[in-house]
């Protein structure tokens, strides 16, 4: 059988594209977006040039195959040059850093494109616009057939091309340089085939030596991997740069509401600092961690936030409160207990608003709570509030000696207190041979 169409050059580059694409499953495993997107190319362009040579084949043999063979074989052939086309656009879009709104429209117009184009192409064996075959099997082209077989693949191609030159800036050198040559070369070619030689198969030769000048301006394996652990650990300090302030915003906007707290009691100021700082060096000298230490710290700042919801008149009253309004006060528990289990960062955190008034003996409030059902934290929170109400002026207290507290405390552990805890609490005390643990 003598063909109708010089096959070689197509057939000569198969080799190449199968190599190429096996290179690029074995050694680009990476799966980044460039990679994806070239190896996708890289396999459309493979089977297409396959598809081409058979293809080519098959029509040369006329009225031996049924039309219908014919048709498969041509209409799957031009499918494939469109959506190597297609696939095109998306390794030149792999690189770029647009906004997914730009991207989406862009999907939607070349999504259209090529949907117009398959649809011609599908239902072609009964329009004939596209080409048909005459009585003796020979290949006719009708008025779609430039448009369809030639126009679309080579849109495409424009524009993925146009994109990377008017956006050369997000791409490097090497790239641009590559996809110049690639233009020049087509062009070049495609004019030599259509002057001199129409029934060469040429378009799918410019598209392997393409894919290979491309190839060769990609990144080795080895720098990708550099590249990807140079983002991966840029990206592990932008999200410790993020977390660092996030903490620096937590404990501001901690000490901010503490401060607040504070700043509606009159004779309570900076209680819940000197609270907090006690507490962690409780922690501390228990044998926390850091981080343990921190969290103590924060409870110690916030056990009384539920006093914003208390009236200013009772919290600032001097002398004895009622019955009822000591009740009202006792609610400052729960109202604190309410606002920070909101926080769902980090939840632990109500734990002393709510349960820094209970007592180890079981006689506190809010709950009753007695012994280990009482939140270690808590308990902690108890003893340094406990010694700071001792230590400072109050409405209706004076500060009380050192000595005096020093007997309180240890008078009260195992009921008021847990005595394991208060134990480190009076240690602190009998290094403080200054009293400096206390309102200044």
């Amino acid at each position: 059988m003598t063909l109708d169409y010089n096959i070689f050059m197509e057939l000569a580059v198969i080799p190449l594209d199968i190599v190429l694409l096996c290179n690029l499953i074995v050694r680009y495993t990476n799966p980044t977006k460039v990679n994806v997107a070239f190896r996708r190319l890289a396999f459309a362009v493979t089977i297409t040039n396959i598809v081409d040579v058979v293809t080519a084949v098959v029509t040369s043999a006329h009225d031996r195959v049924p039309n219908s063979v014919h048709y498969l074989f041509n209409i799957s052939d031009s499918v494939l040059a469109a959506v190597s086309g297609f696939l095109f656009i998306y390794y030149v879009y792999a690189y770029s850093f647009m906004e997914q709104s730009d991207l989406r429209r862009r999907k939607i117009f070349n999504g259209a494109l090529l949907g117009i184009d398959i649809a011609l192409l599908l239902t072609n064996p009964v329009t004939g616009w596209v080409f048909t075959y005459d009585a003796a099997g020979n290949y006719v082209h009708n008025f779609l057939f430039m448009p369809v077989a030639y126009g679309f693949p080579m849109l495409f191609f424009f524009i993925g091309s146009l994109y990377m030159l008017t956006h050369r800036k997000r791409y490097k050198t090497r790239q641009v340089a590559s996809m110049l040559i690639i233009i020049v070369l087509a062009a070049v070619l495609f004019l030599i085939q259509m002057v001199y030689f129409d029934n060469v198969l040429i378009t799918f030769f410019i598209a392997s030596v393409g894919l290979l000048v491309i190839f060769l301006s990609l990144e080795t394996p080895e720098y990708e991997r550099l590249l990807s652990t140079t983002a991966e650990l840029n990206e592990a300090k932008a999200r410790e740069a993020a977390i660092a302030a996030q903490e620096r915003l937590s404990k501001e906007v901690m000490l901010a509401l503490s401060k607040a707290v504070d700043a509606k009691d009159h004779y309570t100021n900076g209680h819940s600092q000197r609270v907090a700082d006690y507490a962690r060096e409780m922690a501390r000298r228990m044998g926390k961690s850091e981080k343990e230490q921190e969290e103590i710290y924060e409870l110690g700042l916030l056990h009384d936030i539920g006093k914003i919801g208390i009236s200013g008149d009772i919290i600032n009253k001097k002398g004895k409160l009622t019955k009822e309004e000591f009740d009202e006060i006792k609610k400052h528990t729960i109202i604190g207990w309410d606002i920070l289990k909101t926080i769902n960062e980090i939840p632990w955190l109500s734990k002393g608003a709510r349960w820094h008034h209970e007592r180890f003996d079981g006689k506190g409030y809010p709950d009753g709570l007695s012994g280990s059902e009482i939140p270690e934290e808590a308990r902690i929170i108890c003893l340094a509030d406990s010694y700071d109400a001792m230590t400072s002026k109050r409405s209706y207290s004076s500060p009380r000696a050192q000595e005096d507290v020093l007997r309180e405390i240890k008078k009260c552990s195992g009921t008021q207190f847990d005595p394991d805890i208060a134990g480190y609490l009076i240690s602190m005390i009998e290094e403080d041979s200054e009293y400096r643990l206390r309102e200044e």
